[in-house]
């Protein structure tokens, strides 16, 4: 029974999702929809979401079946659609069905939502950016499989060849939808667009919000633009109004992943990048390779009267995301708005924030008294201290002193609540990077991260001044491998 109720959650999850980031339509300008429901009361097995056109819109109303699995055991084939359970009808029957009822009230579109593929016999014949059929599959041959298959169609469904193709034309099988980690991504994307919180947090007020408009029942699932407008006000979904980047630059460095609008400029490092061994670009890697195309995209930019302030998005690792920062300066007038997940809740913070009042302390002790190498532990998230000493350990005498900069409240998982506290941390940091290597007189700075992305990226737009900063990545079994040099000046 547990493993039951844990899948029917996971269905009911995956289904509201998919049901806020088709009702989020009704907010685009320009919609063609009018108006949604959640579970629409007269659309028997096409009702889990539904989209109604406006009239004149000249597009058809979308009635939507979403279906969860919770493995990939299986594939949608041609022969599965038409074969019913053991109690009951096929899903294709029921969708045939609530089919013919749907369209009496004018154009409609049935579609099948779901995780599980295509099985090559049917996906074959499914157009890959319309989900509907090809005409390939409505010009059957006199003999064959397809033929075999229509055939099998026509019994089970029991409905004459005219009426099952007019059906098969207003069908969308959307499958290979995603998991439910990729629709949240998706729907945090969508939510972000319209200026609307994202991550965890928001997420789970949605689901909550939509459970009760399905609890109440009635005209409480009709979902309007007004609607809706007055739900993400009354739920608190609204983020903070500023003014929006007009261009954007994806970065793909531990995984690829895309966003709703498209990207201005787009980098793809995935192959010098291994997130299970830890694997980062050498330094000639970076310096012969992804540098000149970063810097190729920088030089693109520039070249726009908007490409200032810059949309950043991507995973990377904490090194290579400062060395992006550190060649796009704030001298140089670059702005950066970046992803930032923090405590369940993803947020758009700001480089060029106002500082918050937020104060570094600087801990740690000094080394061998010959040595020329600061040791820089930049933490602000987590406790790197058992972990640095025992790499200071393995290099005895390698530095003239050790230091660690953290909050005042010492370091933690909410150290750093907001691009405020970023920008703020960041500005002290550069200024006791300065003033260490003068005080040590060094002429190197070794520097270890261990913070949120969003600050070392601003800690990068940041680094002027302070000599040559070797930047150091995590291993995989806990130590520290020096990731590529920054010579700052």
């Amino acid at each position: 029974m547990g493993e039951q109720s844990a899948s029917r959650l996971e269905g009911d999850r995956y289904q509201h999702l998919l049901s806020w980031y088709e009702l989020l339509r009704l907010l685009d300008v320009g919609s063609p929809f009018e108006h949604g429901y959640v579970e629409h009361p007269e659309a028997g097995s096409a009702d889990d979401v539904t989209l109604h056109a406006r009239p004149g819109s000249g597009v058809a109303s979308r009635y939507m079946q979403v279906k969860w699995h919770v493995d990939h055991r299986d594939t949608y084939s041609l022969a599965g659609l038409v074969t019913p359970p053991r109690k009951g009808s096929s899903l294709l029957r029921k969708l045939l069905e609530s089919w013919q009822r749907l369209r009496l009230q004018g154009p409609v579109e049935v579609w099948l939502l779901s995780n599980w593929a295509s099985a090559e016999d049917l996906g074959k014949y499914l157009h890959g950016r319309s989900y509907r059929f090809t005409e390939a599959f409505f010009e059957q041959p006199p003999r064959g499989a397809l033929k075999k298959h229509w055939a099998e169609w026509e019994k089970r469904l029991g409905v004459p060849a005219e009426t099952l193709r007019a059906f098969c034309r207003d069908l969308r099988l959307r499958l290979g939808v995603g998991g439910i980690q990729d629709i949240e991504e998706q729907v945090d994307d969508r939510m972000g667009r319209l200026g609307l919180r994202m991550g965890r947090v928001p997420r789970a007020i949605v689901l909550d919000g939509l459970r009760e408009w399905i609890e109440l029942g009635g005209g409480g699932k009709r979902v309007t633009p007004e609607s809706l407008r007055e739900a993400i006000r009354a739920w608190g979904l609204l983020a903070s109004r500023e003014d929006v980047p007009a261009v954007s630059l994806w970065i793909h460095g531990w995984a690829r992943r895309t966003w709703e609008q498209p990207p201005t400029e787009e980098l793809d490092w995935t192959r010098y990048f291994d997130r299970d061994t830890r694997r980062v670009p050498s330094e000639a890697v970076w310096r012969d390779t992804l540098l000149p195309g970063l810097l190729a995209a920088r030089q693109r930019l520039a070249s726009r009267p908007d490409g200032a302030l810059i949309d950043l998005r991507g995973k990377l690792p904490l090194s290579t995301v400062l060395a992006v920062g550190f060649h796009f300066l704030e001298v140089g007038g670059y702005r950066f708005r970046v992803e930032q997940p923090t405590r369940g809740e993803t947020f758009l913070w700001r480089s060029d924030a106002r500082p918050s009042q937020r104060r570094l302390r600087i801990t740690g002790h000094e080394g061998h008294a010959d040595a020329t190498e600061l040791l820089v532990v930049f933490q602000m998230t987590g406790d790197a201290r058992a972990d640095v000493e025992r790499f200071v350990a393995e290099r005895p005498g390698a530095f003239r002193a050790v230091l660690y900069l953290e909050p005042e409240d010492g370091p933690h998982d909410g150290a750093v609540g907001s691009d405020a506290d970023a920008v703020a941390f960041a500005i002290q940091a550069r200024e006791q990077l300065r003033r260490a290597r003068n005080e040590y007189r060094a002429a190197v700075t070794h520097l270890i991260l261990y913070a949120p992305a969003s600050c070392c990226l601003f800690l990068g737009q940041r680094l002027n001044a302070v000599g040559a900063v070797v930047s150091y990545e995590r291993t995989g079994d806990g130590g520290y491998a020096p990731a590529l040099t920054l010579q700052t000046g």
